[in-house]
């Protein structure tokens, strides 16, 4: 194995899986902690599979009949919202690589 060439030209897509692995928690705890309008800058399909999580109101019941089945629905409302941050951020990494990729290939002069 030869390396001549960086890990960010020859593997771009691993590149953005761990751009983005990183990304992820990071993202999900400051949305966490942050008030409402800032979470979702951080952690939009999160916040947007939360909003919805509400508005439904499947998932968390009503006053007059509360759902048994509520903390199981948003949980996994919740994994969902994760895995759609991390699929957001992986593909946000990829075109941001992209672009630099592109970029510096404009640079060099070849011949």
């Amino acid at each position: 194995m030869t390396f001549s060439e960086p890990l960010l030209s020859r593997h771009p897509w691993f590149t953005a899986l761990l751009l983005g692995t990183m990304a992820t928690p990071a993202a999900v705890i400051f949305a966490w902690l942050a008030p409402r309008p800032l979470d979702a800058v951080v952690a939009l399909p999160l916040v947007l599979v939360d909003v919805w999580a509400a508005a439904s109101g499947g998932a968390t019941g009503t006053a007059e009949t509360p759902s048994t089945e509520a903390p199981t629905l948003r949980l996994l409302l919740l994994v969902l919202g994760i895995v759609f941050t991390w699929v957001f951020y992986v593909i946000a990494a990829r075109l941001l690589l992209w672009r630099l990729l592109r970029r510096a290939g404009d640079g060099v002069e070849s011949g």
